[in-house]
């Protein structure tokens, strides 16, 4: 059984969906061409080998490209732990089947999720995995709250279901990378920490200067485990199109049962269920993608983020 929506969730499908706000400016499409033609032009990333080495949906990100998917992460896990307060943590890619299920991955999604044939391991399809099951079947001093903590990992999804969709470019992959926020609180802080997570997820758009809109979800486009999500999505000229770069999500205390995760408010006061949030801050692929479009110049080239440019060494790629 999915977990229930929060109160002010809207009912309905995908198309009952509420935009909450805007950022930024979006750049008109006119005469802006898409990341996979700017990337092929400049070298940035290959898609033809990347297929002969691993099969479609995967990518090798080469040079500048490959410097761009560096600055990112280090970047984004910079801000979020000297600024936003997060502890950072190196997690493994491969977890077994307890921390799957206490997340809610399983049992429904299994035909979503890479196994390891001969061991009951799954390659992660996000860091929250390992990063919500560091404290399971364990009781949290309620002191300690909220907990914040931030992980960059390659994640790995099958994409079961979605065959033809997003075949182009970075937009749809089963191996991407991500730095994932995860936050543990108690019940009563539920509400505000998903502000606070959002607003973080926000802080890294904003800093690089990409126009986005932050997207309510109906609860029949809710995902399985959470009560309430708020999307992101970014503004992506060459394709036309707004591209979730993160979804934000309280779970109030769906995971934290299925996990065991628990808190002492007090000293002898009885255990009760921590809330889990988590969001992306930020996915990659879509991230670069918007970057590659909303910053392309006139003569080919490609303006780097003032935010990136100490990490990735220059001012522009081409």
């Amino acid at each position: 059984m999915p977990n229930v929506t929060a109160p002010d969730v809207p009912a309905g499908d995908e198309s009952q969906n509420v935009i909450v706000r805007t950022w930024g400016e979006p750049r008109p499409s006119d005469g802006v061409r898409p990341h996979w033609e700017i990337a092929a032009e400049l070298g940035l990333f290959d898609l033809e080998r990347a297929a002969k080495i691993s099969g479609s949906g995967f990518a090798v990100f080469r040079g500048h490209g490959a410097r761009l998917v560096r600055a990112l992460m280090n970047f984004f896990l910079d801000v979020h732990t000297r600024e936003h307060g997060y502890e950072e943590i190196w997690s493994p890619v491969l977890v077994n089947r307890a921390s799957m299920t206490g997340t809610g991955q399983l049992p429904k999604f299994e035909d979503d999720a890479y196994k390891i044939a001969g061991d009951e391991l799954f390659l992660i399809p996000t860091a929250e995995v390992p990063v919500t099951n560091l404290y399971r079947d364990e009781i949290v001093d309620g002191a300690e709250l909220p907990k914040r903590f931030c992980a960059y990992t390659p994640c790995f999804r099958r994409e079961a279901g979605s065959a033809g969709k997003d075949t182009r470019g970075v937009l749809r992959m089963h191996q991407f990378d991500k730095v994932e926020l995860v936050r543990y609180c108690a019940p009563e802080q539920s509400e505000a920490e998903l502000t606070t997570l959002l607003g973080h997820a926000e802080s890294m758009l904003q800093r690089l200067g990409i126009p986005y809109r932050v997207k309510l979800l109906a609860a029949g486009d809710t995902g399985f485990s959470s009560a309430k999500t708020y999307d992101l999505e970014a503004w992506a000229p060459g394709v036309g199109a707004w591209l979730e770069v993160s979804s934000c999500s309280t779970f109030t205390d769906f995971q934290a049962r299925r996990a065991n995760i628990r808190f002492r408010p007090a000293k002898g006061e009885k255990p009760r269920f921590v809330h889990t949030l988590n969001g992306s801050g930020l996915a990659f692929p879509r991230t670069i993608a918007c970057i590659l479009e909303h910053y392309q110049q006139s003569d080919g080239t490609v303006a780097v983020p003032d935010v990136l440019r100490p990490y990735l060494g220059s001012d522009r790629i081409g």
